[in-house]
C-alpha cells in the first residue's frame, strides 16, 4: 500500500516482476492550481523502480475520483502500461473520450471490467467483482472491487465501496476468511458494516489515509470494529508505505516504513 496521502494506490507484484496497480492517488487542486505530480514523483515511481518493475501489466482505476486517479495521465506518460481497467459506466462521455484517446496514443489496452471477470499474474488469480449500483449517483458506489487469490491467501481490495455495495457483494459472492482487506473508503463510516467485517474476518486490515486529513478519517468506530475481531490494522498515515510479503511458509510479514 503506497503512501499517497488522502487517496489510494495499491501495488501487487509477483516474483517475476509482473504487476498490478490499483488506483494512482491524486490531490484535489484549488482553483487555478496546477498539479506538481509529487505523488508520482516521490512515492509511486520510486517504489516501482526500487522493486525492479519495468512495466505495469494492469492498472485498475476503481472509480473516477481525483484521489484514486489524479495521477493517471502523468503515469501513462512516464511509465509503460499494458492494460488499464475501468468501469466505463462511471465516466462522463467527455472524460471517457479523453481517456480513450490517451490510451490510443500510448498503445494501452483500455478494458471495461464487466468484460473481463478475471485474469492471472503468474500463480495469482485476480477476480474483478461487480457489486456496483448502476442507478446510484455516488461514484463510490461504482467502485470496482478486486479479489486476489494466491496460493492459500485471499486479498480483498474495496476501493471506496459503500455499505450498500458490501451487502450486494456478500449476497452475490461467497466471501469469508480474508487474509488482507483494503478497507473501503479510507476507513469511513460509509463502509465496513459490522456484518461485513464479521463475515470476512480479515487478519490484516489496510487503511490508506492522509495524516491529519480534513475528513478525520479513519473513523474510530471502524478501527475499533476491526480490532475487536483481532484484525491487525495498519494505516499509511501512521506507518507510511506498507509492504506485505506472501511468503512460501504461508506467513504474512509486513515491512513498515516510519
Amino acid at each position: 500500500m503506497l503512501d499517497v496521502g488522502q487517496g489510494d494506490a495499491i501495488l501487487f507484484e509477483t516474483n517475476r516482476q509482473e504487476s498490478l496497480l490499483i488506483d494512482t492517488g491524486g490531490k484535489l487542486l484549488q482553483e487555478g492550481e496546477s498539479s506538481q505530480h509529487n505523488i508520482s514523483k516521490f512515492h509511486i515511481l520510486p517504489t516501482l523502480k526500487k522493486h525492479g518493475i519495468k512495466k505495469i501489466d494492469y492498472l485498475i482505476v476503481t472509480h473516477p475520483h481525483i484521489d484514486h486517479m489524479g495521477e493517471l495521465n502523468f503515469l501513462i506518460e512516464k511509465y509503460p502500461i499494458k492494460n488499464i481497467i475501468i468501469n466505463k459506466n462511471s465516466y462522463h462521455l467527455k472524460e471517457l473520450k479523453s481517456l480513450v484517446n490517451i490510451c490510443k496514443s500510448f498503445n494501452i489496452k483500455l478494458l471495461d471490467f464487466k468484460s473481463i471477470q478475471s485474469f492471472s499474474l503468474n500463480k495469482a488469480k485476480i477476480k474483478l467483482l461487480d457489486a456496483t449500483i448502476t442507478t446510484s449517483n455516488d461514484l463510490n458506489e461504482q467502485s470496482i472491487i478486486t479479489l486476489i487469490e494466491y496460493d492459500k491467501f485471499k486479498i480483498l481490495l474495496m476501493g471506496d465501496a459503500s455499505k450498500n455495495n458490501e451487502q450486494l457483494l456478500l449476497n452475490k459472492y461467497h466471501l469469508e476468511n480474508i487474509d488482507i482487506l483494503k478497507v473501503g473508503h479510507h476507513g469511513s463510516k460509509t463502509s465496513s458494516s459490522a456484518t461485513f467485517i464479521d463475515t470476512l474476518q480479515p487478519k490484516i486490515s489496510l487503511i490508506s489515509v492522509g495524516q491529519n486529513n480534513r475528513y478525520k478519517l479513519p473513523n474510530k468506530e471502524i478501527v475499533e470494529s476491526l480490532k475487536s475481531i483481532n484484525s491487525q490494522v495498519l494505516q499509511t498515515s501512521e506507518n507510511g508505505e506498507i509492504s506485505i510479503t506472501l511468503n512460501p511458509n504461508f506467513e504474512l510479514s509486513a515491512n513498515l516504513k516510519q
